[in-house]
């Protein structure tokens, strides 16, 4: 551990939030954003950068400073209790799933083929599920009301993605559901 900086201080959480600000501001500044989303019909043309750009492209302020704190806090906890290798394996997983899934299904279904994803919001999810799971006793306070945590925020979150899928599509948040599926097949082959 380094002198000064929080007991959960991770290397691999730390060149996340890098890349995610990096990536997120350098496209906001050169209206780029396209050029790193998950597009899989450009995937297929060879532009294979982008199964890994997507995840690290965050349109907007709020939601880039929500990704950091998702990062930071519950990345973080589970590099702690896992350590570097595990939570750099289950990254690894959770983007290449996504993105590669997404590329996949998305050559197969013709509404899918030129829709740009982009966005933290697959690997915040799958962060949250780990985490939920990892510390079933935690609770996370919602304005200052509700209080969830363990298989409730974990399986509440899958759920809020599948919600998401019915109102939008499950096009629309394809990388989402492969995210929070892997994350919950992870954690159940975990504790096995």
């Amino acid at each position: 551990m380094v002198a000064g900086l929080p007991r959960w201080f991770s290397p691999t959480i730390a060149a996340l939030l890098a890349a995610t600000f990096a990536l997120s501001l350098g496209a906001a500044l050169a209206d780029g954003f396209g050029a790193l989303a998950l597009v899989p019909d450009r995937v297929w043309r060879g532009e294979v950068w982008r199964l890994v750009t997507w995840v690290f492209a965050v349109p907007g302020p709020r939601a880039l400073v929500a990704t950091a704190v998702v990062l930071y806090w519950f990345g973080g906890e589970l590099a702690a209790r896992w350590r570097e290798p595990s939570l750099r394996r289950f990254v690894a997983v959770i983007v290449g799933v996504a993105g590669g899934g997404t590329a996949a299904l998305g050559a197969m279904v013709p509404m899918a083929h030129h829709l740009p994803y982009f966005g933290a919001l697959a690997l915040c999810d799958a962060l949250v599920i780990a985490w939920a799971l990892e510390f079933p006793d935690r609770r996370l306070r919602v304005y200052g009301v509700l209080s969830i945590g363990g298989p409730i925020l974990a399986y509440g979150t899958a759920g809020l993605t599948a919600l998401a899928a019915i109102y939008f599509g499950p096009v629309a948040v394809l990388p989402e559901l492969l995210a929070a599926i892997t994350a919950l097949a992870w954690m159940s082959a975990w504790r096995l």
